[in-house]
C-alpha cells in the first residue's frame, strides 16, 4: 500500500500512532473546526435536546452540542477507539457527569432507541455509508417527531469541485426523502478550495 493510501485510510478509521496524528489533524484543521461548528449551529440544539453524532471523531461537534444541550444528553458514535479516546479527553467533564456517552460502533451496529433523539448529525461520514437509504431510515426511526437530521459533506478528493459537493448533497437529499424525511433543505458554507454542503431534514 502506498504512503498516500495509508494516510487516507487513517482518516477513514484512525488507529495507532498515525491514527492519533489524524485525530490531531481533524481537531486542529481550521476547515474541520468550521465545518463541525457550522453543522451544530444549523441543528439549533436546544437546552433539553438529546443529540447523537455519527462518526464523532475527536469530539469537536460533541463539545459544541454539550455547550448547548445543557439539560439534555449527547451520544457520540465512532468505529475508531482512537477517536473515542480523543473525544473523551476533549469532553472528560461531560463523560464524568453522564451527559455524554461514547460508543464504539458504526451507525449500522449501534442500537439506537426508537424516537429518543431530537437531533442527529454527521460531518464527512455519509460517503462511508454502505447503503444511504438504510442509514437514513435508521436515523429517521431514532428521531422524535419534528426531530432534525443534519448531514454535512465537503469533498476531500484530489481536484474536488463545488459540483462534487452539490452532487453528493443532491444524492443525500434524495435518499433522505426515500427514508421519510420532509422539509429537506441544502445549506452551503463557502470554504477553500470547495464549499461544505449540509443537508437537513425533519421527521414529521
Amino acid at each position: 500500500m502506498s504512503l498516500r493510501k495509508t494516510i487516507v485510510g487513517q482518516f477513514r478509521k484512525p488507529h495507532g500512532f498515525l491514527g492519533r496524528l489524524a485525530g490531531w489533524t481533524m481537531a486542529n484543521r481550521p476547515s474541520n473546526i468550521d465545518r463541525n461548528l457550522w453543522t451544530v449551529e444549523l441543528l439549533d440544539v436546544q437546552p433539553s435536546d438529546n443529540v447523537v453524532e455519527i462518526g464523532c471523531g475527536p469530539g469537536l461537534a460533541l463539545e459544541a452540542c454539550l455547550l448547548k444541550a445543557t439539560q439534555g444528553s449527547v451520544l457520540g458514535l465512532d468505529h475508531s477507539q482512537t477517536m473515542l479516546d480523543q473525544a473523551h479527553n476533549r469532553n472528560a467533564v461531560g463523560c464524568e457527569n453522564g451527559r455524554l456517552t461514547l460508543k464504539l460502533a458504526t451507525l449500522d451496529e449501534a442500537a439506537l432507541p426508537a424516537g429518543k433523539f431530537d437531533k442527529i448529525c454527521s460531518a464527512n461520514v455519509v460517503q462511508f455509508f454502505p447503503d444511504q437509504v438504510k442509514s437514513f431510515r435508521k436515523m429517521f426511526a431514532a428521531l422524535k417527531s419534528s426531530g432534525l437530521s443534519a448531514t454535512t459533506y465537503m469533498p476531500r478528493n484530489k481536484n474536488a469541485s463545488r459540483e462534487d459537493a452539490l452532487k453528493m448533497a443532491e444524492e443525500v437529499a434524495g435518499n433522505m426523502k426515500l427514508a421519510g424525511f420532509t422539509k429537506i433543505r441544502i445549506e452551503e458554507l463557502p470554504m477553500n478550495p470547495v464549499p461544505a454542503l449540509c443537508v437537513l431534514g425533519e421527521r414529521p
